[in-house]
């Protein structure tokens, strides 16, 4: 069973110095359905990289545009979480 809710701390704090808001932290949740939708929607528009930014934000609330200057490794924490809900259910190497 996977975690609803994951927090990954960030090996550096992300800013909207637009905004005034600071991140040590990314909260992230179970996406949504609509919010896989638009995962995949923007994944067959564009890159991987960039549908996944838009998944994190939309599960996190942490605009796309300050996301963009996440450490990757961080970024792949991310990653790593929510696939986990992109990929449950599949079987891999197309067994039974």
């Amino acid at each position: 069973m996977l975690e609803r809710t994951k927090v990954i701390p960030l090996s550096k704090n992300l800013e909207d110095k637009t905004q005034k808001t600071a991140w040590e932290q990314i909260e992230l949740r179970e996406p949504a359905l609509m919010e896989v939708e638009q995962f995949y929607d923007k994944e067959s528009k564009t890159t991987v990289l960039s549908a996944m930014r838009l998944l994190i934000s939309l599960v996190s609330g942490v605009p796309e545009s300050v996301l963009g200057r996440m450490a990757y490794s961080d970024y792949k924490q991310c990653e790593e979480y929510l696939m986990g809900f992109l990929t449950h259910g599949k079987q891999k190497d197309g067994g039974n």
